[in-house]
């Protein structure tokens, strides 16, 4: 890795914590990390919601698909008890509430955030959001969605997109759009070569390896030029660094 990689806090605090949530973003700031990374889904009515899965199944005490809830009742759900007893009667957090638990420990904290549906509207709040709150300096979107990305892209060229290979994603992606557009690409930890990762830098690309949790995947990280790794487990990652 470079020498001034970053570390990046997949879902908060993710190890301790139930991802996504507040708890876990706070724990994230106050454990050091350099970033982290959230993801967001529209309620039926609108509203934008921070969770990682289309679902509430996994998460929650509910079923269902988070788009087809209304905000109130979604609210209603308990997103911390599947996670550990003490966390019960956690709630899903909005991407505003999001933000102020982050930023008002550290107002330039870097933010990672994932726009998890191919849905303009939604994408277009995530945006001005963003913009309202002065964010594009220290933060970068990401998505699985090029088209969405690209959408951002003409609406401010500044702003740093990062996708991914095309072999994880299920529609066409125009390899091009790396360095114009895409400014950041995510690897898979177990799936990265140092001459793919090269073959990025030469235009101007960043990347990430993603996920770190282990020595192992530490070790494979060390080994590759990446520019940051993102952890699951900073508890396991931190002392490992420190050795």
């Amino acid at each position: 890795m470079k020498d001034n990689f970053t570390i990046v806090g997949h879902r908060g605090f993710r190890s301790q914590y139930p991802e996504n949530t507040i708890p876990s973003f706070q724990a994230a700031v106050d454990f050091g990390l350099d970033s982290i990374e959230f993801d967001i889904h529209p309620t039926k009515d609108g509203k934008l919601v921070v969770t990682h899965d289309d679902t509430v199944d996994r998460c929650s005490n509910g079923t269902g698909f988070v788009h087809d809830y209304l905000f109130d009742d979604i609210r209603k759900l308990d997103f911390g008890s599947w996670k550990a007893p003490q966390f019960a009667g956690t709630r899903i957090p909005t991407f505003e509430e999001t933000l102020e638990a982050i930023l008002s420990k550290d107002p330039n904290f870097y933010l990672l955030i994932e726009i998890k549906e191919d849905n303009d509207t939604c994408t277009r709040q995530i945006y001005d959001i963003c913009q309202y709150h002065n964010l594009f300096s220290h933060c970068l979107l990401l998505s699985f969605h090029p088209r969405q990305l690209q959408l951002v892209h003409q609406w401010n060229p500044d702003v740093l997109l990062q996708c991914f290979p095309q072999r994880y994603l299920k529609k066409p992606l125009d390899e091009s759009l790396f360095g114009p557009v895409f400014g950041k690409i995510c690897f898979w930890t177990h799936d990265a070569t140092a001459e793919e990762i090269e073959s990025y830098h030469q235009r101007n690309v960043l990347v990430d390896l993603c996920p770190v949790d282990k020595q192992e995947q530490l070790q494979t990280a060390f080994a590759l030029p990446a520019d940051s790794i993102t952890t699951n487990c900073p508890d396991v990652i931190f002392p490992l660094l420190k050795e």
